[in-house]
């Protein structure tokens, strides 16, 4: 979907390359980052990951979690999987001692807009742009 609407912004990848395995088994080792999924019978079917920021790029002393990613198999969506998944990351989130949870969500997915909204999210700021 983001190669789709945005090719300016996002490269077409291999989907091995997308997030290296590497860069994936780190992260399941590190005590500050949460990497769940959501599994029907053994089928991987959703995904969500996340990360403690001990220190915000605005304000100093916040602990924030940012969802970095959260994805569900289309024929899988709207069955309280992405739900679950916020869910879990909120329950973390706050065993972390964040005060804050942040995603960055681009204009064009409104489904998932309206899906944070749902969740009590709501907008903290906007990022412009002007191509040129």
């Amino acid at each position: 979907m983001h190669v789709l609407a945005r090719p300016d912004c996002f490269v077409h990848r291999d989907k091995d390359t997308i997030y290296p395995k590497d860069a994936f088994a780190h992260n399941l080792s590190h005590p500050d980052v949460l990497e769940l999924g959501a599994f029907e019978n053994e089928q991987l079917v959703g995904v969500v990951r996340a990360s403690l920021w001990k220190q915000s790029g605005m304000v100093e002393n916040v602990k924030t979690v940012c969802l970095d990613d959260i994805y569900v198999l289309p024929s899988y969506r709207r069955n309280g999987i992405a739900t679950s998944l916020f869910s879990h990351v909120e329950s973390w989130a706050r065993e972390k001692g964040a005060t804050r949870l942040d995603l960055h969500a681009w204009d064009f997915n409104k489904d998932a807009i309206a899906l944070y909204q749902a969740m009590g999210m709501s907008p903290q700021r906007y990022v412009f742009e002007k191509k040129l």
